[in-house]
């Protein structure tokens, strides 16, 4: 009786205060807080293996929000534990009641919805786009089971041994509508993630309306059942129902299929007023506190605890386990060769004899490399391997690297849940389909998230495909997030767009490096060289590749040499142009326009993609400068088709050479 009394009364506590967060910041949601209150009373005080003081924890159990909506519930309970909170380790501080009722301030890191980036490091990452979290805590699980490798039971049967970290998500029955939850669902499952416990919330409320039959209770544990998970449907207000099902999970984990538990709860539990359509993310008014707080004491009196006094060990927290392996490798550069690189792929020698290369195959073998150096690294794909080279990773060291089949947006989420848990996460596909995945993407981003996105085959010459392959949006919604600072004030996104295999290689180094987001475009053409292997790329960074003084082409990619073939028939017709290869951004724009004032201060700016991106970015610049320049834009300005050949396409989109000459008068 003493564990179930306890967990009652802390969840009455615990709803009051969320109650209380909601109304001082005049939104939020208590209704959906209240659902949870046991759950996360469980999960928090008795079932999670974690230290208060130490979020940051490598063998700590884990939880994820996915419902992130619902976060008034857990900061009240990191409040009453007086969790550790702040920019880092090194300056963190308990968690206050005083915190919790600055929820939602614009000066408190006590944001709306999970939010790790602002100090509240309990969370991996920041959720409450619906749909997520589910992959980020698969992510987390992976990265638990690589770390945690020794510790695999005997017998190959894939399951983990106890001292593996848990991962625990807590996803909205309506939420569980979105495509994601599935994919993730498929993901755990296929990597034999049995530290991975999906927990679906069953208040049967959406926002506007009840939720879909499809997503009841019932038909819910028979999804997860089909998808190869042990589902358990349970009272999600029982203390006794929770910790039975949960405790499963020591059973299950020694055997092939993760632990689903399906929690039918009430919206609004312990306080009618707050139940019922209508009460989706609306703050109890500070005139009526008093009697919800005094219905929600009637119900602590209907389960007989209302003078209830939880007692010493009654809940409980167990500290992490002792971690199996030491600690991942100190933070510094990540070095490789591109010349030892390509000879232990058989490359070299071709290379050498001024064979052209294709970058995408180059960022493979540099991603083997990288993975090689350090095993922080790690590869995702879906499905695409075998074309963006990633294969070369997944062939040689396939503990390192995690198919996500085809299933952009899961993967993105995924790698977000990885970085959170230390690992360097690179992520291939081709570039058209990064699109699929903006939303996961930028939740990333806001996560402060050290992930980094290749996008293969980009552009319009990839020809015979059509435009459905075509990545063309790309360049602007990156460069977008190049003139952003996150949280830390570091810019949120590096875009990079290497025009050969030599800068390919060096770049994907670089990204490596670098702390945050990165974006890296590569080509499927085979491209010659235009770089000696001892040369350097840095963020931002841009190559000055021929100097003239009527004319400056500024471009990236394969377009870099459609410019210098223009520059060569121009140099025909007694006229020099200077050809940039603009690789980076934010572009390092100064040094451009002093190369462009000395071309007689016109700039042509060529790139295979939709408006947005180099055009915008020396746009933006000029705009900033006295001196008199001119900019014209060759971008992609209508919707590509299939063509035989790259130069058709082009063409067709006013990207061909008599376009860039006729551009060059």
């Amino acid at each position: 009786m003493s564990f179930t009394a306890a967990v009652h009364r802390k969840a009455i506590e615990l709803g009051k205060l969320s109650i209380e967060m909601t109304t001082a910041a005049g939104s939020g949601h208590p209704s959906t807080a209240l659902s949870l209150a046991h759950l996360v009373t469980v999960l928090m005080y008795h079932q999670m293996r974690w230290d208060p003081a130490d979020p940051w924890n490598r063998a700590a159990d884990r939880l994820v929000l996915s419902e992130g909506h619902a976060v008034p519930i857990v900061y009240a309970a990191l409040a009453d534990l007086g969790a550790a909170i702040g920019p880092d380790k090194a300056h963190a501080r308990p968690m206050t009641r005083t915190d919790a009722l600055s929820l939602r301030a614009i000066g408190s890191p006590i944001d709306g919805h999970p939010n790790p980036g602002l100090g509240v490091h309990f969370f991996d990452a920041a959720t409450g786009s619906l749909g997520q979290g589910l992959s980020v805590a698969a992510g987390v699980a992976a990265a638990a089971k690589m770390d945690g490798s020794t510790a695999l039971t005997a017998g190959g049967s894939g399951g983990l041994a106890t001292d593996v970290r848990n991962v625990y998500c807590i996803i909205g029955d309506g939420e569980s509508r979105e495509g994601q939850i599935w994919e993730a669902m498929d993901f755990i499952v296929d990597h034999s993630l049995t530290n991975c416990v999906a927990i679906f919330n069953c208040n049967e409320l959406a926002q506007s309306d009840w939720v879909s039959a499809q997503q009841s209770a019932e038909v819910l544990a028979k999804k997860a059942e089909a998808f190869g998970f042990v589902a358990r449907v349970i009272d999600g207000h029982d203390p006794e129902e929770i910790s039975k099902a949960l405790s499963e999970l020591h059973v299950i984990k020694n055997g092939h299929r993760p632990l689903a538990i399906i929690a039918r709860t009430v919206k609004g539990w312990g306080a009618s007023a707050e139940q019922g359509m209508g009460k989706h993310g609306t703050p109890v008014k500070k005139e009526a506190l008093p009697k919800i707080f005094e219905e929600l004491e009637r119900t602590a009196k209907d389960l007989g605890v209302a003078d209830y006094k939880i007692g010493e060990g009654e809940l409980k927290i167990t500290a992490p386990p002792a971690l199996a392996n030491a600690e991942p490798k100190a933070a510094g550069a990540i070095k490789i060769n591109f010349d030892e690189a390509l000879e232990k792929q058989g490359m070299l020698k071709d290379f050498q004899a001024g064979k052209p290369l294709a970058p995408r195959k180059a960022y493979g073998v540099a991603l083997l490399a990288l993975a090689q150096a350090d095993q922080r690294v790690i590869g995702l794909d879906a499905d695409v391997k075998n074309s963006t080279f990633a294969e070369y990773l997944a062939k040689k060291l396939p503990e390192q690297f995690l198919e996500c089949r085809i299933a952009e947006q899961n993967m993105i989420s995924v790698a977000a849940g990885a970085a959170a848990a230390g690992k360097i996460p690179f992520c291939s596909t081709f570039a058209k389909f990064v699109e699929r995945a903006y939303d996961q993407i930028e939740m990333a981003i806001n996560s402060g998230a050290n992930f980094k996105i290749t996008g293969s085959h980009a552009g319009v010459t990839l020809a015979a495909d059509g435009p459905s392959q075509m990545s063309l949006p790309d360049a602007a919604f990156f460069r977008s997030f190049c003139h952003v600072k996150n949280y830390a004030g570091e810019t949120a996104v590096r875009y990079f767009f290497p025009a050969d295999a030599v800068s390919c290689f060096k770049i994907t180094e670089l990204m490596a490096n670098v702390d945050g987001c990165c974006y890296l475009r590569t080509l499927r053409a085979e491209t010659k060289a235009l770089y000696k292997t001892s040369d350097t790329f840095e963020v931002g960074g841009y190559k000055v590749l021929r100097e003239g003084k009527d004319v400056c082409f500024v471009s990236a990619g394969y377009m870099v040499h459609e410019c210098l073939r223009a520059a060569d028939e121009l140099a025909k017709q007694g006229k020099k142009a200077s050809v940039i290869d603009a690789y980076s951004l934010p572009l390092q724009v100064d040094g451009v326009l002093d190369v462009a004032a000395r071309s007689g201060g016109r700039i042509i700016t060529v790139e295979d993609n939709y408006t947005g991106g180099l055009d915008a970015e020396i746009a933006m610049a000029i705009a900033g400068r006295e001196d008199e320049m001119t900019l014209q834009s060759l971008c992609v300005r209508r919707i590509p088709k299939s063509g035989r050949e790259p130069a058709e396409v082009l063409a067709y989109c006013g990207l061909g050479m008599k376009d860039i000459l006729e551009a060059a008068g």
